[in-house]
């Protein structure tokens, strides 16, 4: 099966009182971290979806696929990611500020698509989904489709009988860095001994 990988990282940063993506997260930009993130045998394709020149700047200096625009609307974000994976069995929609992810329960959510393709697969902690989720190419559509102001959480709502949980490694993997204080608590969390 092919998987594509959409990463958001379009957002305004208001309660974080700056561009969060690349503000400096032990050495680097936050979104270099979450790049890092993605076990590079698993996916097909890979496109960061952003309004910043600065994020495809340093997508371009990483190789990884970038799509600039100047869209305000979530939907019209995710719409203009959703076609780039045309052809795609399924796609990952991932949040450009979850630096915590391990590569390995990204492949195990990819693995549990591939085990039922026809549902919607999202990472949990204790039984509790969040982001990132994945998407076989049946809801492409949907989401290529979103009311205004909604994200591919509008997709969840309208098939909660198709959703399936799978269990990340660790709580810190769910975390995002919407205000700084936020991004604080990640920056401990990489700095901390890894669990065994």
């Amino acid at each position: 099966m092919k998987i594509g990988c959409l990463i958001l990282a379009s957002g305004q940063g208001k309660r974080f009182g700056s561009n969060k993506l690349l503000a400096d997260l032990c050495g680097r930009p936050l979104l270099a971290h979450t790049l890092d993130c993605l076990p590079a045998s698993v996916f097909a394709k890979t496109l960061v979806v952003t309004r910043w020149p600065q994020v495809a700047d340093l997508c371009a200096a990483r190789g990884v696929a970038c799509l600039l625009h100047d869209r305000e609307d979530r939907s019209d974000v995710i719409r203009l990611g959703i076609r780039y994976m045309e052809g795609m069995d399924g796609c990952l929609v991932c949040q450009g500020d979850q630096p915590l992810c391990r590569p390995a329960s990204l492949a195990a959510l990819a693995q549990a698509f591939e085990r039922q393709p026809e549902c919607i697969h999202r990472l949990a902690w204790q039984g509790v989904g969040a982001s990132p989720v994945l998407f076989g190419a049946a809801h492409f559509s949907a989401l290529a489709s979103l009311p205004p102001k909604t994200g591919g959480s509008a997709v969840l709502k309208q098939c909660p009988q198709q959703i399936r949980l799978t269990e990340a490694q660790s709580p810190c993997e769910l975390w995002d860095a919407d205000t700084p204080e936020a991004l604080e608590r990640i920056a401990r969390a990489l700095q901390s001994p890894p669990l065994p």
